[in-house]
């Protein structure tokens, strides 16, 4: 489903229209450089990196890292506005109810993947065009573990911004387009 085109600013609002909504970006740092750096200048509420443990400089430059957004706050302005521009694919935004902990977890859960001979492997989950291929395909309980804490993932990019959730028992994707 397709809805007219939207400026930025109703984008962004849309993304805290539920009740007690929290918004949470997962970014890459290999497609955002300098995000470690950028992350401790911003004074987010909250943040951390997806992986565990310690991580050489190098490691945490390319690391997924999940902040909590805050509407207003300058770093959400640029994540939402110009590092769409610049940076495609830099990742997700989930909104949802939860805590930067909770959501942390489920991101960090969602990072591994077994394969058909139960090996375990990492998983770049917030990749907007793997989840656009991957999401319409999953079974339903599948669906329910990608959707676990009852949130919505959405795709912001320069043109246009995907939402994915689950709708009675189904998946819903909403394509909204963005005006320049």
């Amino acid at each position: 489903m397709t809805s007219p085109p939207l400026a930025t600013a109703q984008l962004r609002a849309a993304l805290w229209n539920r009740p007690a909504a929290r918004v949470h970006a997962v970014i890459d740092g290999s497609v955002l450089p300098g995000l470690p750096e950028r992350l401790r200048a911003a004074r987010c509420v909250g943040w951390d990196c997806l992986q565990r443990g310690a991580l050489t400089p190098a490691a945490a430059a390319q690391a997924a890292y999940i902040v909590e957004l805050q509407p207003e706050a300058d770093f959400t302005t640029w994540l939402l506005g110009e590092a769409c521009a610049a940076f495609e694919g830099w990742g997700v935004l989930t909104s949802s109810t939860r805590p930067l902990l909770a959501m942390r977890e489920h991101s960090r859960q969602l990072s591994e993947m077994r394969t058909p001979e139960g090996r375990r492997r990492p998983w770049r989950w917030w990749d907007a065009e793997l989840l656009a291929l991957l999401l319409p395909t999953l079974a339903p309980s599948q669906l329910d573990a990608v959707f676990a804490l009852d949130q919505q993932l959405v795709s912001p990019a320069a043109r246009r911004w995907t939402w994915w959730q689950r709708r009675d028992g189904m998946l819903d994707t909403q394509t909204r387009e963005r005006v320049a």
